[in-house]
């Protein structure tokens, strides 16, 4: 069976073995179309308030300005070098002969700015060539959102409110037209997640005796280290899904009595789980091929420790370096966020900002910022804390998943408190959150578990949202507003 062909499986419902799942659909959810058309619909919503003026602003916004350029550069000479002085201008002006000979100092693996390269190769190094992929990315984490959220909660009405309400976040839209990071990870991550939930399930239903390769835990593995790949970050999530995968295997075999459980558990579930860093590390460094097969990139040719060979040597100490300067980063930026604001928007991040040259009024503005839909975010705080209590009392498998995926793209951040960041790296838990705001508001609005119906509730529910991102879609896409418009949308001092 593949993966497709199980992520599209009747997911079992077999919550009671670990959890009192008394708030559980217990009755699996219609399989084939009926699983696929809302999942499928937030997606074409999402897919429509991502695409349209794509290269809209004609603009190198935030750090596009760095890795629109290591992007090309990769493509082009396979490391990144430092570009001239008025890159950005001849850039945008339609010459990509910016590049000094010299190596450029990046402190971010290669990856995710291989993606952004690659759509400048396809499309041109144009603002929407730039972007294509990062809309891409971020429309397909729609739909994995949606039918990963149906497998965790065996219902096709939460799948498609998760789906939705991740089509609809302002954070999400702005990331998934920006040419950075976050979304190639985001995305990743939404992946490793998914095959982690099948992988459990797939587990819950085999024989005691079976054996082989499972597939899912390969393909978690695999998007683990592409998420690595791409920002350090993804590190957190890689340790946080293989310890609750190899939670889950003790708690299934502990569940069927199994004889000498610790001793099964150690040889064929913690044992195999090893062989998964390395897996990981592997997929890490084929992500440098570019500066292993050159020998311009930063330090290519330079010493380290002497038993390795030159280049790994070289490698790691430019590591060394790179890990120095993201634990040091504390210099002032005016959109710095302290991380314990993340989880409710308290300070979005600015991308581009201009006084627009026409409105219809004197004065104008023009502005791409990352807003998270304040009912999402707000709600999806209220929903998280709600998860908490059914993990503690035991009410819902679904919450557990979804809580641990959330705290691995955000509690790490907060023990760097001091560091540099930006409200911006919570794109990477958005999905979870959306999931976790879905389940409750099933939760709290259908009086029977076992009804996966829409209700007027979530209609409401749903349709406030979608006219929230529609009041605040100008200023996620850079549109012309007047300033009186524009000030009306920001709600918080902390906004502006």
């Amino acid at each position: 069976m593949t993966i497709i062909e199980d992520f599209d499986a009747q997911p079992e419902p077999v919550g009671s073995r670990a959890m009192h799942d008394d708030l559980m659909i217990t009755e699996p959810p219609q399989a084939g179309w009926a699983g696929w058309s809302g999942p499928l619909f937030a997606t074409a919503v999402g897919a429509a308030l991502r695409l349209p003026h794509l290269g809209t602003p004609h603009a190198l916004i935030f750090d596009e300005t760095y890795y629109v350029k290591d992007g090309l550069s990769l493509i082009t000479f396979g490391y990144e070098r430092k570009a001239i002085d008025g890159a950005d201008e001849a850039l945008l002006g339609g010459s990509t002969d910016i590049f000094q000979p010299d190596a450029s100092y990046v402190v971010h693996p290669p990856l995710g700015k291989w993606i952004i390269g690659f759509g400048e190769h396809v499309f041109g190094a144009t603002p929407f060539g730039w972007r294509i992929m990062m809309a891409i990315l971020g429309i397909a984490s729609i739909l994995i959102t949606a039918r990963v959220a149906r497998r965790l909660t065996h219902s096709n009405v939460i799948g498609t409110t998760a789906g939705l309400l991740l089509a609809l976040d302002g954070l999400h839209i702005t990331m998934s037209r920006t040419a950075l990071l976050d979304t190639p990870l985001s995305f990743f991550i939404i992946c490793a997640f998914a095959c982690l939930i099948i992988d459990r399930d797939r587990t819950r239903t085999r024989t005691q005796d079976s054996h082989g390769i499972r597939m899912p835990r390969v393909w978690m593995t695999v998007f683990l280290g592409l998420s690595i790949a791409t920002k350090w970050s993804g590190a957190y999530f890689a340790i946080a899904f293989v310890s609750l995968m190899l939670f889950w295997d003790w708690q299934e075999r502990h569940s069927r009595n199994e004889e000498k459980a610790i001793t099964t558990w150690l040889s064929r579930d913690l044992a195999p789980a090893l062989l998964m860093p390395i897996t990981m590390v592997a997929i890490y460094l084929s992500s440098w091929v570019g500066w292993f097969r050159t020998t311009g990139g930063w330090n290519r040719n330079g010493d380290g420790i002497s038993f390795l060979p030159q280049p790994l040597a070289a490698l790691l100490h430019y590591h060394h370096d790179m890990y120095n300067f993201h634990t040091s980063l504390t210099s002032e930026h005016s959109y710095k966020a302290n991380p314990l604001g993340w989880p409710l928007m308290i300070r979005p991040t600015s991308f581009f900002y201009e006084t627009a040259p026409t409105c219809g009024s004197d004065s104008c503005s023009q502005e791409v910022i990352p807003l998270g839909n304040p009912l999402i975010w707000w709600g999806g705080a209220i929903a998280l804390i709600f998860m908490v209590t059914l993990i503690v009392r035991r009410r819902h498998p679904a919450a557990l998943p979804i809580v641990v995926a959330f705290l691995a793209g955000w509690l790490p951040w907060v023990y760097y408190i001091h560091r540099t960041t930006f409200t911006f790296y919570s794109v990477v838990f958005i999905p979870f959150t959306v999931i976790a705001l879905a389940l409750a508001l099933h939760l709290v609005t259908h009086r029977i578990v076992n009804d996966d119906t829409w209700n007027w509730q979530m209609i409401a529910a749903l349709s406030a949202v979608a006219l929230l991102t529609a009041f605040f879609y100008p200023i996620l896409t850079g549109q012309s507003l007047t300033y009186d418009m524009w000030q009306l949308r920001m709600w918080l001092p902390s906004w502006v």
